[in-house]
């Protein structure tokens, strides 16, 4: 009995990679992550900005406003992702590059910081007050950005194609 292998061309692997199911499946999963995330820390802004305060980049004095502002910004991409708006791509884009950004810095810095801040305060799994939650965080946000990305390579291809994105 012989086993029949399948093999798929690269163009029918990028036809379906950028079929409209699948960019909008990637647009749906970015946005309620940056929903959920802005939304949490809303819920707890005194939390945050103590979280915020361990990474030892923000002026005590911006703390408030930064742990204010920043879940806002969030909450406000992932809708405008939902939306469709390309701007909120970029800002979800730009979030992302920013986080990532801040957990190199404290990765690279050797901070012990338990909680990386990225959703609900005080949210730490057992055995992660080492740090090891920031390097797994910088791995998220990294498939993040391939998100983003593959959402800007189908918008993109899509448009040279003449094909309206989702």
């Amino acid at each position: 009995m012989s086993v029949q292998t399948t093999v798929i061309s690269p163009s029918r692997l990028r036809d379906f990679a950028l079929a409209r199911p699948v960019l909008f499946t990637v647009r749906l999963a970015l946005a309620a992550v940056y929903i959920i995330a802005g939304a949490t820390k809303l819920y707890d802004v005194r939390g945050f900005a103590e979280i915020v305060n361990m990474y030892g980049i923000v002026p005590i004095d911006l703390l408030p406003f930064v742990a204010l502002l920043l879940p806002l910004v969030e909450v406000v991409a992932g809708v405008a992702l939902l939306a469709g708006r390309d701007w909120g791509l970029a800002l979800v884009t730009a979030l992302t590059v920013l986080f990532l950004a801040v957990l190199g810095y404290a990765i690279w810095s050797g901070l012990s910081i338990g909680d990386c801040g990225c959703f609900a305060p005080g949210d730490i799994p057992p055995g992660h007050d080492d740090g090891s939650a920031l390097k797994e965080a910088f791995i998220r946000d990294l498939l993040l950005l391939a998100g983003s990305l593959h959402l800007y390579l189908g918008r993109h291809t899509r448009a040279a194609l003449n094909v309206p994105h989702p």
